[in-house]
């Protein structure tokens, strides 16, 4: 049975993404291209593994 996030555990998640998102905007301003490719091929494994498992 799927049980929904508290308010806190909610908001805790979005500082997480504001945090990830904040970084790769980083790289993309600082051109470390190769670096954010495989920060965000390594995300996508991570999401395609979970799905997969599910």
């Amino acid at each position: 049975m799927f049980e929904m996030p508290t308010d806190v555990q909610f908001k805790d998640e979005l500082r997480k993404e504001r945090i990830r998102i904040e970084d790769e905007l980083e790289l993309l301003r600082n051109k470390e291209y190769e670096r954010l490719e495989r920060k965000l091929e390594r995300d996508l494994q991570r999401v395609n593994d979970s799905l997969e498992s599910a």
